[in-house]
């Protein structure tokens, strides 16, 4: 009897084994299945979308991701931003209408996801690009000290380029390499020198090579030159940081409005309505137009504007201000909007945080006030 019943436990365990080495099998061949659909969504059509862009909008958006400083090319960014775009589309217009949304309202809101698919890139490119050149001309004036100094103690000036490269410059002392080994293999030290200008979109260094170039052919004291110009670019920088100084009053004023105020007022603005739509509620206004006319110049008339409604608007409100308040501070500090673009989401998710809990206080109050 107990050799039978250890002989059915191991049968049954021997089944249960089999069973989930089955289903492991099968999740394994299911994921194996995904992943490859996958890889042929992320990766084989947008190649193939990307290879009906027109020639002329490649090499526009080639030049763009080389300034950028991002290795993909202008194929595979419209191909990838042209599947996602319908991707998210789509997405959209489910989540619409599993939201209760009509099918005009599931349209739009899959049409605005679509058009902020294809916003995004172009937005984050120029935020690259942005950064990008600040990191550049931060360090450039230490550079054309270190290149100077050099060619002073005897260095030949693709020696002096090669020795300035360090680490801590960044990208530029990666600039600076490429264009020493470029002299290494016979190209000349101006064309070398071009070569940077046409990798990184900065008007200071452009001007800062070209003067350089001049420098070499006209044979003039370069290092002199090469310090007059960092001295320059010093007092250009000290005289930013002073303008960014003098706006700070105009930044602290957008940012109370957008991160407080507008919180506040939209708090408020709701309390309003769900008090009064209350007391309407609780008045008869029919008994009330049976007074004499000429008796009282005041008229009574429910809200049209539910709570829900403002909410959501208030919503939407804060996060269009957000969005353009971002850019306002960009143009403030710095003269170029993009530079706010890091900015939208801490704006946005301070902005509704406030607003969010201002509103539950302020539904405290008057529900203590009130009988809501």
């Amino acid at each position: 009897m107990l050799v039978f019943t250890y002989t059915f436990i191991l049968d049954v365990l021997s089944l249960v084994l089999w069973g989930m080495n089955v289903i492991i099998i099968f999740i394994i061949l299911v994921l194996r299945t995904i992943a490859s659909i996958l890889h042929v969504v992320v990766v084989y059509i947008p190649r193939l979308a990307g290879r009906f862009v027109p020639p002329s909008v490649s090499m526009r958006l080639d030049q763009v991701l080389v300034y950028g400083g991002v290795n993909l090319t202008a194929e595979d960014v419209i191909g990838m931003t042209a599947v996602y775009s319908l991707v998210t589309a789509v997405v959209a217009y489910l989540l619409a209408h599993a939201l209760g949304l009509s099918s005009l309202g599931a349209a739009v809101a899959a049409l605005m996801s679509s058009i902020g698919v294809w916003i995004f890139p172009k937005l984050l490119l120029d935020a690259l690009i942005y950064k990008r050149t600040q990191s550049i001309e931060a360090v450039l004036p230490d550079i054309l000290d270190i290149i100077a100094q050099n060619i002073r103690v005897g260095m030949t000036t693709d020696r002096a380029l090669w020795s300035a490269a360090r680490p801590e410059f960044g990208p530029l002392a990666s600039e600076l390499q490429m264009a020493a080994r470029a002299t290494l293999t016979g190209t000349p030290l101006p064309d070398a020198l071009i070569g940077i200008t046409n990798r990184i979109k900065s008007e200071r260094l452009e001007r800062t090579i070209r003067l350089i170039i001049q420098g070499i052919t006209s044979g003039g004291e370069l290092p002199a030159i090469l310090q007059t110009v960092a001295v320059d670019m010093r007092s250009e920088q000290n005289l930013i940081k002073q303008m960014r100084s003098e706006t700070n009053a105009h930044v602290m004023f957008i940012l109370f409005a957008i991160l407080f105020g507008a919180p506040l007022l939209f708090a408020v603005s709701l309390q309003f309505i769900g008090v009064f739509s209350t007391l309407f509620s609780k008045l008869d206004i029919s008994q009330l137009s049976n007074i004499p006319h000429g008796a009282s110049m005041i008229t009574l008339q429910p809200f049209v504007i539910g709570q829900d409604f403002y909410f959501k608007y208030a919503l939407v409100t804060l996060l269009v201000l957000c969005l353009f308040g971002s850019f306002l501070l960009g143009i403030l500090r710095t003269g170029k909007g993009i530079a706010g673009l890091q900015n939208i989401i801490p704006m946005i998710l301070v902005s509704i945080a406030v607003f969010l809990a201002l509103n539950y206080v302020l539904t405290n109050v008057f529900a203590g006030a009130f009988i809501i």
